[in-house]
């Protein structure tokens, strides 16, 4: 289910907006990352940017990061923003609002507001498990 606005209220949710970052430094906070670029330095950050749909379609989204492994996307946490929803990548509501299948959007490719300090620039490919990489 997509979350509302007054779910974010109710459930203490949140999701940064465009242009910002945060670093989480417990289990359930974070500040605001202010650097220039996103460090890799082992430290999960939180971050606005976006999805770039198989077909070209991009969505704003906040993009969960860790930095201790070159697989930086956290792709179960990835939420995008359609109207005044916020849908999880792997939730089919997402697609019918859409008005496509899955397959007609993924993989997506991801970038996010605030670079990363890596020597390879965005967009950054969704990487499959093994299953999705055979079907694909």
């Amino acid at each position: 289910m997509p979350y509302t606005e007054d779910d974010l209220e109710t459930y203490r949710i949140w999701f940064d907006g465009p242009g910002h970052a945060t670093v989480l430094v417990g289990p359930c906070s974070g500040s605001p990352w202010l650097g220039e670029k996103i460090p890799l330095d082992g430290r999960h950050y939180r971050c606005a940017g976006k999805i770039i749909l198989k077909n070209g379609r991009e969505l704003f989204a906040n993009l969960p990061l860790r930095t201790h492994t070159f697989d930086f996307l956290e792709r179960e946490d990835v939420h995008c923003r359609l109207g005044d929803l916020w849908y999880g990548m792997d939730e089919p509501s997402l697609y019918e609002q859409l008005g496509m299948r899955p397959e007609q959007a993924l993989p997506y490719t991801w970038q996010p507001d605030i670079p990363l300090d890596y020597h390879v620039p965005g967009p950054y490919p969704m990487h499959w498990g093994s299953a999705a990489t055979e079907r694909d």
